[in-house]
């Protein structure tokens, strides 16, 4: 989790009080979104993996949420999704490019342990996210 926090503090410029549970919700995500063989080899190569998904779970998202699942038949349920994620990540103050920043570093880091098929499997499970797999923000952007 180490080096996973590094490459998102770098490109990022969030503090560990927000980059940890970003992680996590991004995480929890690929969790319930990506194939569970891919997401589950992913997570148990990620020293400390747990500790973000729960610090995500800890954190609130002021019925974003809710509000969102609410008008998820007139968006789709892809677009939908990233919308909640979106939502929960906003709520821990990321502002959108560091929210395209945390899922490129998130998607390369995962490529880096599950290879690119892994993450082709992903894409192929969640399209709505393949814009920000195989892409990494290496310098932060302006916050």
């Amino acid at each position: 989790m180490k080096e996973l926090l590094r490459r998102v503090w770098a490109a990022t410029g969030l503090d560990e009080t927000a980059a940890l549970p970003a992680i996590g919700h991004a995480l929890q995500f690929m969790r319930d979104h990506a194939p569970a063989e891919i997401v589950t080899q992913l997570i148990n190569q990620i020293p400390d993996a747990h500790q973000g998904i729960r610090a995500a779970a800890a954190t609130s998202d002021a019925g974003v949420t809710a509000a969102i699942a609410a008008v998820k038949g007139l968006f789709g349920f892809g677009q939908t999704n990233l919308n909640v994620l979106t939502g929960k990540l906003a709520n821990l103050g990321l502002n959108e490019k560091q929210v395209a920043a945390l899922l490129g570093e998130v998607f390369a880091y995962a490529e880096s342990l599950v290879g690119p098929e892994g993450v082709a499997k992903m894409r192929a499970a969640m399209p709505y996210l393949s814009g920000f797999m195989g892409k990494t923000a290496r310098a932060r952007p302006d916050v």
